[in-house]
């Protein structure tokens, strides 16, 4: 068996609500006598990364449990803008009030995050100044948040050049690197969910083909049923017209090409789907020694920001089965 109380370099990918799933994993690396030294994040990874680095992440992640689908929607301080949806300043301050700011310089063990310069596609790397300045920064997902101005530039998410910043994680030479990425790509799954949905989707067609022609007999019966008067003929076909309606407003409009996915899964899809392939050659380039995958769909709504204690724990069982793996 591999020894443990080991040094541990940790890197965390961006993913959205997925990142919760960094807070599971974390426990179950101090649970098992690891010791984190040192911590790179991107996007939620920055998050999750920069407040452990605090020493409060207790603190948060008693907070973000806490959170239900009311409470997150508070949180987002909606703006009518040409390039955003949500400002993104009211999440922070809240973060603030239970995680006071501090210099990246003043944290407990070395930390950095990675944003995106918009115009000139740098990788803009913290290692010093305000802690939310680069927190911030690195969650900006662009069309969903507001880009942030910091000097002449304009930063958002770090995940579009660097979704898994092993190259900035700082080492001390006696640490193992683990790294914990959350835009994997499991295709099998996939296919067989997309097979499921035109299987459903299949099912509801006919379901309406028939209730359709059962309609269109019952308004054959009413048009050719002779002994009604004008009267009731008119009272059947307003009943006949007000089920119509009735139907019509609560069937869904369905996309073939995006079956049930919301402007946020849309989004945080095609996101994850780029992240996957920079995730994919980095982790080919660095090897990690040990390696933490979560299915890039597993958690891809907005409304899986309430959903934070479940995805801790899944980041926790997923920590430990790679945990097992590698002290054997």
């Amino acid at each position: 068996m591999k020894p443990i109380k080991q040094d541990v370099a940790l890197v965390l990918s961006s993913g959205g609500p997925r990142g919760f799933a960094y807070i599971g994993a974390i426990e179950e690396l101090e649970r098992r006598g690891y010791n984190i030294t040192s911590i790179a994040g991107t996007s939620m990874g920055s998050l999750i990364g920069g407040i452990y680095a605090t020493g409060r992440l207790d603190e948060l992640k008693e907070w973000l449990f806490d959170l239900n689908a009311w409470k997150v929607f508070d949180l987002m301080d909606l703006s009518i803008s040409k390039n955003h949806i949500v400002k993104g300043d009211k999440i922070i301050e809240a973060i603030k009030e239970i995680v006071p700011d501090i210099d990246i310089k003043d944290l407990k063990i070395p930390f950095k995050a990675v944003a995106t310069d918009l115009y000139t596609g740098e990788e803009i790397v913290y290692s010093e100044g305000k802690l939310y300045d680069a927190i911030r920064a690195s969650i900006s997902i662009p069309s969903l948040f507001r880009p942030v101005k910091q000097g002449l530039r304009t930063l958002i998410d770090g995940g579009i050049v660097n979704t898994l910043p092993i190259n900035h994680v700082e080492r001390n030479g006696k640490d193992i690197l683990v790294a914990f990425d959350v835009n994997d790509v499991d295709v099998t799954q996939i296919q067989e969910s997309i097979v499921q949905r035109y299987k459903d989707e299949q099912i509801r067609l006919t379901q309406e083909k028939n209730r359709k022609e059962d309609n269109r007999q019952l308004l054959d019966s009413i048009m050719n049923n002779t002994t009604l008067t004008f009267k009731e003929r008119m009272k059947m076909i307003a009943i006949y017209g007000r089920k119509r309606l009735s139907e019509s407003l609560t069937s869904e409009e369905v996309n073939d090409f995006a079956l049930g996915d919301s402007y946020y899964s849309l989004l945080g899809r095609t996101f994850s789907l780029m992240n996957h392939t920079i995730s994919e050659l980095t982790l080919k380039h660095y090897q990690p020694d040990i390696v933490v995958r979560m299915p890039f769909d597993a958690y891809d709504e907005i409304s899986d920001y309430s959903r934070a204690k479940e995805i801790a724990n899944a980041g926790r069982e997923l920590m430990k089965e790679a945990l097992d793996k590698w002290e054997k």
